[in-house]
């Protein structure tokens, strides 16, 4: 069979061809989102510094975007069923990406970035009615493959990349970020209307609109203790929850601190930090396409321990890494990417493929609501250890990968029985 046939009858070839529906819109429209997301994201911290921020209350802005996507999350799933998935994703939308965006683009100081923190962390309701779009109409098996494609455009969209490079080393930081938070919010607008217009209520999500329109929110929400109560009497829910607050602390701390530690730290020009979510997303798109059929035979569990011993070894790699070394940390980057098409995919899917379907929305909005209310200490805690040393957050990442590695060493047969095909 030649490449091309290889290329054309790949599995998330077939999928993003077969797709029809709510999953096909919300597939498609995806690169209006993530290729400016993948624009700004490299310098957030490093504007945040260049506008005379501290590691300190770069930190807080973080916990203020995490306290806020916790109080959203407990109303996320109610408001869903009671707004319905389609007019929930844009209105929630609009108010935590278009809104943040313009807040960004002519930020300030300090108190500008926690307005914008607070208005971002209400991505959290859009995250859960996005959620139920995307897979409310597909069937539990395909599910893997669903994530497994968003992942694959989420980081095939960092090839733009590039042009963000250009504005910084033309521009500096400062006016080239407001430039792009601009374009960001234009891009990501158009995106909510177009999925809005030709996007429709999911099944489950019209069943739920006819059962709560007599009901205000807090009855809906009723509910809540009985759901809170299953979540936590549930091992496999309580697994999820481990592994989801886990990703969700560590993608947090690296997020907001890796640029200050390449930047402050190893001294490399800020406009080079355009280059590694390149290498990244171009190292996870191939490891995704390429290895990821080759995975699937391994089962769930083995390539997730895999991914976690490459984790640990590829930050341990960072925190040795010499001053102004483009290269090592090119091949950290390698490393974590790797690691990345292991571990998230299966992740992301995690949750989704083992909560009961008539019940998604209010299940996963509270379990986000766990996720991230365990998670909002640690902006604090990670802003505090760098100010110390600026190697301290990714040691604490480090941590939480063993740890993480051990939960899942331990559940052999609760993931035995996860299917990735």
């Amino acid at each position: 069979m030649s490449i091309k046939d290889r290329l054309i009858k790949h599995p998330s070839i077939e999928t993003l061809v077969t797709v029809k529906g709510n999953t096909k819109v919300a597939l498609y429209t995806e690169p209006l989102w993530s290729v400016p997301f993948f624009l700004f994201t490299p310098f957030v911290a490093v504007y945040m510094r260049a506008l005379l921020l501290s590691d300190i209350q770069i930190g807080i802005v973080t916990s203020i975007f995490l306290f806020t996507r916790t109080l959203t999350a407990l109303f996320s799933g109610a408001v869903t069923d009671k707004l319905g998935r389609r007019k929930t994703t844009f209105i929630f939308d609009i108010l935590s990406w278009s809104i943040p965006c313009l807040l960004w683009a002519f930020s300030q100081n300090f108190w500008w970035f926690v307005v914008g923190a607070s208005f971002n962390g209400i991505m959290q309701m859009t995250h859960n009615s996005w959620t139920c779009i995307l897979v409310e109409d597909v069937k539990k098996e395909t599910l893997f493959r669903i994530f497994f494609l968003l992942n694959l455009l989420f980081h095939a969209s960092a090839i733009f990349a590039p042009l963000a490079i250009v504005l910084v080393n033309q521009l500096s930081i400062i006016p080239a970020l407001r430039i792009i938070y601009l374009f960001s919010f234009v891009s990501m607008t158009t995106k909510f209307i177009i999925l809005y217009k030709y996007g429709d209520e999911t099944k489950v999500g019209k069943v739920r609109l006819e059962e709560t329109k007599d009901m205000s929110v807090w009855n809906i929400m009723s509910g809540y203790r009985k759901i809170f109560k299953d979540i936590f009497t549930s091992g496999d829910m309580v697994f999820a929850l481990i592994i989801t607050t886990v990703f969700n602390i560590t993608a947090m701390i690296h997020g907001t601190f890796f640029g200050l530690y390449v930047t402050g730290t190893l001294l490399l020009p800020e406009y080079q930090l355009a280059y590694f979510p390149i290498i990244r997303s171009a190292t996870i798109v191939a490891s995704l396409y390429l290895v990821q059929p080759k995975l699937s035979k391994l089962g769930f569990r083995n390539p997730m321990l895999i991914g976690l011993v490459i984790f640990v070894a590829s930050n341990i790699m960072l925190i040795h890494t010499p001053e102004k070394s483009f290269f090592i940390l090119s091949i950290y980057i390698l490393f974590d990417a790797i690691a990345f098409s292991f571990v998230m995919p299966r992740s992301d899917s995690l949750t989704q493929m083992l909560i009961e379907p008539s019940e998604r929305a209010r299940i996963s909005g509270l379990m986000m609501v766990i996720v991230l209310g365990l998670s909002i200490p640690f902006g604090s805690i990670a802003g505090w250890l760098s100010e110390l040393d600026r190697r301290f957050p990714f040691l604490l990442i480090i941590a939480f990968f063993v740890a993480v590695f051990v939960v899942i060493l331990v559940n052999k047969k609760r993931l035995k029985k996860i299917k990735t095909t």
